[in-house]
């Protein structure tokens, strides 16, 4: 009897000794959370420490059998102290916040600028310099391989993306700009998409804010004031209150401002006869826009969540300005005018909202959307032409445009040990409409209306092993598009297609060195007014429509990232077949009037390197990017196929001086070389350099930014375009050279709770 007891004793302690102890830790909104320190205890005494991984995981693989609890600490959220479970596995911990608000704290260590997790490339903002740049349009400015402003940004080699705030899917750009950078922990470029997205999704960007702290009520304020010619504005009011697990927000936002452009273009088409048209135009647009947006959002307890808001916008103004063209036919000028161009726009009320319901039970976790949005957009045009070789006349034209969809996504995923496996369906139904009317009949007065359904379901699944993880998935859908023109449905521009878009990642971390590779099949669906086929007047020799034969393209992509403390690099391929692109063509066989529009080509090949290097030299933020795309691809031009293959290089560089007492200066520089996209040659080089002062007031809560943008007007855009029997040579100069103040005030600031991650994100771009 105490032989068998003593073997159970060795037996016992023998298992205790190679058990492992493993878990994932989540924040408040149910996302992996990593570098949270968790450490092993008996009793009160430390037997070992880990930090956990970019999936949120840890691992104790041959714990202490003295081991039998742990504790699990983050800044910003409680401690939780847990006995160990008798098998070890802890399955999922949820972080709460903490209900204590932090002092100033002093970090004396921070993560990588820039860091490869999975197939996205993750910027830190929290405790960074970017944390002090203003709005998060400013800091996506300073991210690396991201290009744009004002809300509308595109991803180095992959083209426009689509946003996420916490998850939310942001409808109105001007959302971006409501949010301060002082609330953002990092952003995340996903530049090949998994199935989770739709297929017509290029890029993604996910800015994650940091965690909600304090109850109450806040207040977040700014006003933005831009001189160029004349003065642009734009304030907004931002309120929250909130108690126990409610919240209740409210914004509102005014702008009103006037720009210009001028734009002088040559065109050359070469038919019976040798047709040039010099056309030069300088035009005025004032606008005015009012928006404002309510909503609430509930926390049951840290696993149950639902919300929703009501967004309405509202915008009206007109345009001003002149048209001169000269033609001449074979060196003999023919025609000569003058016009006047008068225009008035209203959009009524454009309505959106959304609702959400997100929850975790045991290793599931549910999250559920519906979106629905709706405008109307009235614009009137007038025109009259002085002509010296024949009749003066009048050119009128309205149209009415009305948007409607209705979209809804799901998503069940389920918490693996080291990785997890996410299900979800995705509908949505969209309708356009255009009512184009031309009293003087010199166009076509039509109605077209595109109903559009799609249906999506899709799969994931991720697993890591060691420094290794990987991820895979499918989507299938289901797309019926209904062309009707003049209420009679248009069978031949009516089509059904029936997809599935595979996607997979691999990548590598064994510490600081981070490696990936990607692999994505994709569609890019026309836009609806790609698919419009009302012609639209530009000129007397020139008009403008889209395209309802167009077929959606189909693009693979490949990509390998790699990630060394500050620096990154990035290198992708793309084959896209039936590339949409925008061409000239005869107007019903009348070579002298040109339409400019869109059409399906065979093909096109783009590869892309992109290389980031961001240190820090004591107060010193310098940030270097160095771009290469190069194309393949084939126009028709005067009956031969002309190759449009030269690379594009861009060059970007931002540096930040931290000045004592809360001092900043900040100077800029982006680059772009001549080059060849798609059918357009690139003729001129495009540059913009930009330098800011911003000073913080009472504690940090008052920030005044006073800057030049553009100082040297660099942002004179000059190309060719070459289709058939056509060249077009066009000079655009957007008058970017401004002087910008802006004022940001923030009382009791905590940030949203709004966990809504929206449907149907691509088709709201589509309108």
């Amino acid at each position: 009897m105490k032989l068998i007891y003593t073997i159970l004793l060795v037996a016992t302690s023998i298992g205790c000794w190679a058990k492992g102890i493993r878990g994932t830790v989540v924040d408040e909104i149910g996302q992996p959370t990593p570098f949270v320190n968790v450490v092993l205890m008996s009793d009160s005494t430390f037997i070992d420490g880990k930090v956990t991984d970019d999936t949120g995981s840890f691992m104790f693989e041959n714990a202490d059998s003295t081991a039998n609890k742990v504790k699990v600490s983050m800044i910003g959220y409680e401690d939780l102290i847990l006995p160990i479970p008798a098998d070890g596995n802890f399955n999922t911990l949820s972080l709460r916040p903490s209900s204590v608000m932090l002092g100033e704290v002093v970090v004396k260590a921070s993560l990588p600028s820039t860091r490869i997790k999975g197939n996205a490339l993750v910027t830190n903002v929290e405790n960074s310099v970017l944390a002090t740049t203003g709005s998060a349009n400013d800091v996506l400015k300073n991210v690396p391989m991201l290009t744009g402003g004002n809300g509308n940004f595109s991803v180095f080699g992959r083209g426009d993306a689509i946003i996420y705030i916490n998850g939310r899917l942001v409808r109105n750009s001007s959302e971006v700009g409501q949010l301060a950078s002082s609330d953002i922990k990092e952003v995340q470029v996903v530049n090949n998409p998994g199935a989770q997205y739709g297929a017509d999704v290029n890029a993604v960007i996910k800015i994650v804010t940091k965690k909600p702290v304090g109850e109450g009520f806040s207040l977040s304020a700014y006003t933005d004031n831009i001189y160029n010619k004349w003065f642009t504005t734009t304030e907004q009011l931002d309120l929250k209150y909130r108690t126990g697990g409610l919240e209740i927000f409210a914004t509102g936002n005014f702008s009103h401002g006037k720009n210009y452009d001028d734009e002088y273009i040559l065109s050359t088409t070469n038919g019976k006869s040798v047709l040039s048209m010099v056309s030069e135009e300088s035009v005025s647009t004032t606008k005015t826009a009012i928006s404002g947006k309510i909503g609430f959002n509930y926390q049951f307890n840290e696993n149950h969540s639902l919300g929703a808001y009501y967004r309405n916008d509202y915008n009206r103004g007109h345009h001003y300005g002149y048209f001169l063209n000269d033609i001449t036919e074979n060196s003999s000028l023919s025609e000569s005018s003058a016009s006047d161009l008068k225009g008035w726009f209203k959009a009524l009320p454009c309505n959106s909202a959304n609702i959400y319901y997100n929850g975790t039970v045991g290793k599931f976790t549910f999250d559920v959307n519906g979106d629905y949005m709706q405008t109307k957009d009235n614009d009137r045009t007038y025109q009259y032409e002085q002509n010296q070789f024949s009749d003066n006349r009048n050119v009128t034209t309205f149209n009415t445009s009305r948007n409607r969809l209705f979209a809804e996504k799901a998503t069940v995923s389920y918490q693996l040990p080291k990785g997890s496996v996410l299900i979800g369906e995705e509908y949505t139904n969209s309708r356009s409409q255009n009512d184009f009317q031309n009293p003087e009949a010199i166009l076509i007065s039509e109605e077209t209306d595109v109903r559009e359904s799609n249906i999506g379901v899709f799969a994931e699944v991720s697993q890591t092993f060691g420094a290794f993880s990987a991820s895979a998935g499918v989507r299938y859908e289901h797309v019926r598009s209904d062309y009707y023109l003049n209420n009679r449905l248009a069978d031949g521009q009516s089509k059904t297609y029936d997809n599935f878009f595979p996607s997979a990642n691999i990548s590598y971390s064994p510490g600081d060195f981070r490696f990936s590779l990607s692999y994505s099949n994709r569609t890019v669906r026309p836009t609806y007014q790609n698919l419009n086929g009302n012609y639209f007047y530009v000129n007397s020799i020139l008009y403008t429509r889209g395209n309802p034969y167009l077929v959606p393209s189909k693009r693979q992509d490949f990509t390998a990232q790699a990630s060394w403390k500050y620096i990154t690099l990035s290198a992708q391929y793309s084959y896209t077949k039936d590339a949409i692109v925008q061409v000239y063509e005869p107007y019903e066989d009348n070579d002298r009037i040109n339409v400019f529009t869109v059409t399906n080509m065979p093909s096109h090949k783009l590869f892309s390197i992109y290389a980031n290097a961001s240190p820090q030299f004591g107060i010193y933020h310098p940030s270097l990017s160095l771009g290469m795309q190069k194309q393949w691809f084939d126009v028709e031009y005067l009956g031969q196929q002309k190759k449009m293959n030269s690379p594009i290089f861009t060059i970007q560089m931002n540096n930040t001086l931290t000045l004592p007492h809360d001092w900043f200066i900040e100077a800029s520089l982006w680059w772009r070389s001549h080059g060849d996209w798609k059918n357009w040659a690139y003729t001129h080089t495009l540059s913009t350099v930009n330098l800011r002062v911003y000073k913080m007031f009472l504690d940090k809560s008052l920030t005044v930014y006073l800057g030049v943008n553009d100082i040297f007007n660099g942002q004179i855009y000059k190309a060719n375009i070459y289709s058939g029997n056509v060249m077009m040579q066009s000079n655009v100069n957007n008058h970017g050279r401004n002087v910008e103040l802006t004022i940001r005030y923030n009382f009791n600031t905590s940030k949203s709770r709004y966990k809504g991650t929206g449907a149907g994100q691509t088709e709201k771009n589509r309108f």
